[in-house]
């Protein structure tokens, strides 16, 4: 292996940085925020690696917030290209309404403690399961966020690339790439645009406007009609390529790669470095196209994790 907050504040526990809960307000967002980090602990690495999570290492950080929360490294995992793997559980809580322990605050996580900037990064993940009532959201990413208005613009700087899967819904994939994000005393203001893959049909949903919530009519793409993925437990091979004026999400479908969104325009992109992340964490309310509320999981939810790459641009 090689060697979200609008106010960042942070305070160490025997279980790892337990966030302040007043500090995630913006978790509302249906897609974000998603990534969670202590204030100056990300040191930058311009150096690629493969991490096949063969065995524990210092380059990541855990975070198990709720009881019953784990994450492991060097697990036995037959399906791993190399036996082993990294698990991380979000814990069961039938006793917890829909409305508890909600948001990022609570997340289960593995963080690399560096940050890292443009490039293309590959993994090999699965994913778990729920019932169809219950939800939790299961995210690959890269994350940054330190309070600050980097570029300007009057938004306190937010900067996500995101892949998630939520449980309830297992054949939908949401990407979302945010670059701001705060929830100041007038209201939340965001900068953020989103793509929605329904795998059942090939159809994608877009976000209209960098401001707004709102989705677009559907588009369809054949290539993208794949009912057989994201069944629970299996592995799959997905990423992005990241740019300066663009990134690329894309997925292994059939043995192909295929590209899931392309999103162009400097200023749609984060141009600062990121710390990489795994992560599951539960939202009150089921994501687009499903609504309502969306009960905590009674039983545990697990992702594992084969390798990750990154190959520096």
């Amino acid at each position: 292996m090689f060697g979200c907050s609008p106010h960042p504040e942070a305070r160490r526990t025997s279980s790892g940085w337990l966030l302040i809960a007043s500090l995630l307000v913006a978790c509302g967002h249906q897609d974000g925020i998603v990534g969670a980090e202590p204030l100056g602990a990300a040191g930058r690495s311009s150096a690629g690696f493969l991490e096949e999570f063969a065995a524990p290492n210092d380059a990541w950080r855990s975070d198990t917030i709720l009881t019953g929360a784990a994450t492991s490294v060097g697990d036995v995992n037959r399906a791993a290209r190399d036996g082993y793997g990294a698990e991380l559980r979000f814990p069961g809580h039938p006793e917890y309404a829909a409305g508890q322990q909600v948001g990022a605050q609570f997340v289960t996580q593995l963080a690399t403690r560096e940050r890292y900037q443009f490039g293309t990064y590959r993994t090999r993940l699965s994913y778990g399961a729920c019932a169809a009532g219950e939800e939790t959201v299961m995210a690959f990413l890269g994350y940054f966020n330190d309070g600050r208005d980097h570029d300007g613009d009057g938004i306190v700087d937010d900067l996500e690339i995101d892949v998630q899967v939520a449980c309830g819904a297992p054949r939908y994939m949401y990407l979302t790439v945010f670059t701001d994000d705060e929830e100041p005393p007038q209201g939340t203001r965001f900068r953020k645009l989103t793509r929605v893959v329904d795998f059942t049909t090939g159809d994608t949903f877009d976000t209209q406007a960098p401001d707004s919530e709102q989705y677009g009519p559907p588009l369809n793409d054949p290539l993208l009609l794949a009912p057989e993925l994201l069944i629970p437990g299996a592995l799959y091979e997905l990423g992005f390529e990241w740019h300066e004026d663009s990134i690329r999400f894309f997925m292994v479908i059939g043995g192909v790669e295929r590209d899931l969104w392309t999103l162009s325009g400097v200023e749609r992109i984060p141009q600062l470095p990121v710390q990489l992340m795994y992560n599951l964490w539960h939202p009150d309310t089921h994501w687009y196209p499903a609504e309502g509320s969306a009960d905590f999981p009674a039983n545990d939810v697990i992702m594992n994790v084969d390798w990750l790459s990154f190959e520096p641009e």
